[in-house]
């Protein structure tokens, strides 16, 4: 197992490498000149040629390169140039981490809870009506995206029954109930998707694996169905699920994009979202290697889940 972890984080290393250059040639993708975009409409010429030394545009592009990867190793990401002048961008993205973790950790939670009872009860009772019923909630679900979740629910828990704030966002430190009231409509748009992704792989998986003979043979021994489903198939059929869960958790970074913009969260999407309006590239470029970084994280993680499932993986 150590060793297969050991060649996946060595797999990360070209990837990253990658990264890094799709980030930095951001700033060459600019049309125009950068500094004079950056710098605004109505920069005076010292203020575009600052601006210009700033981000180090006065150099050769192979020599800015390998400054920039010098950078990184040292944990230097560069500094705002718009929104925050001089502010390093990692503190930018520091300061929003909480929010989009706190906003995705929700999600996965609302998502995993809803999803497996729901994909065990379809696989259960296979073909009969709470099956269809199941599956067609996990259809439409499938067909609303989160910035047209997100409306319905403002629209119907917050603004008609009053049950949840609208918009904006409380840290931890104000009370676990009033941090999960602000988080719960936002985290539940988001994790709607997920439901239905992961509740479809659950009966799937469960479906295939109650057919096998154990299952028959622990049937005949008379044990209940809730033991047979706890102790010998629901971890089995977990394996294809936790794949789907790892590619939901990186479609559920991409949803607090919209969604913090939704509900007025000052997360890391929306500060994407600004950077990028206010062409502050150094803080941009550090949300897409971040970003990335985070996604490879996730699939180490989703590797080494496998471990415990699979028990021939850790021989490997």
């Amino acid at each position: 197992m150590i060793r297969f972890v050991a060649w996946r984080v060595v797999g990360m290393v070209p990837i990253i490498l990658l990264v890094t250059l799709v980030s930095f040639l951001l700033l060459e993708l600019v049309p125009g000149d950068p500094a004079r975009v950056i710098a605004g409409d109505f920069a005076t010429p010292d203020q575009i040629e600052a601006t210009r030394v700033a981000l180090g545009l006065d150099r050769n592009v192979v020599v800015r390169y390998f400054a920039y990867l010098g950078d990184i190793v040292t944990g230097s990401f560069g500094n705002s140039v718009v929104l925050q002048p001089g502010r390093g961008a990692m503190e930018l993205i520091l300061q929003a981490l909480p929010v989009t973790l706190s906003l995705t950790v929700v999600a996965l939670v609302i998502a995993v809870v809803i999803a497996v009872p729901l994909g065990v009860a379809a696989a259960v009772r296979r073909g009969s009506w709470v099956d269809h019923v199941l599956t067609g909630l996990t259809s439409l679900s499938l067909a609303l995206p989160p910035f047209v979740i997100g409306p319905l629910l403002v629209t119907i828990l917050a603004v008609a029954y009053k049950l949840f704030p609208a918009v904006g966002y409380q840290p931890l430190s104000q009370g676990f109930a009033v941090w999960l009231s602000y988080l719960f409509l936002p985290a539940l748009a988001i994790a709607v998707n997920p439901i239905a992704e992961i509740a479809r792989q659950i009966r799937g998986s469960l479906i295939d694996v109650l057919d096998q003979s154990y299952i028959r043979t622990a049937n005949a021994k008379g044990l209940t169905t809730t033991r047979v489903i706890g102790k010998h198939a629901i971890k089995n059929a977990a394996i294809p699920a936790v794949t789907v869960l790892g590619l939901q958790v990186t479609r559920v970074i991409g949803g607090t994009v919209v969604v913090e913009i939704v509900f007025a969260m000052p997360g890391i999407g929306a500060l994407a979202v600004n950077s990028v309006l206010a062409s502050d590239f150094p803080v941009v470029q550090a949300l897409v290697l971040f970003s990335a970084l985070a996604v490879l994280a996730t699939n180490l993680l989703v590797d080494l889940t496998y471990g415990y499932f699979d028990p021939r993986l850790r021989k490997g």
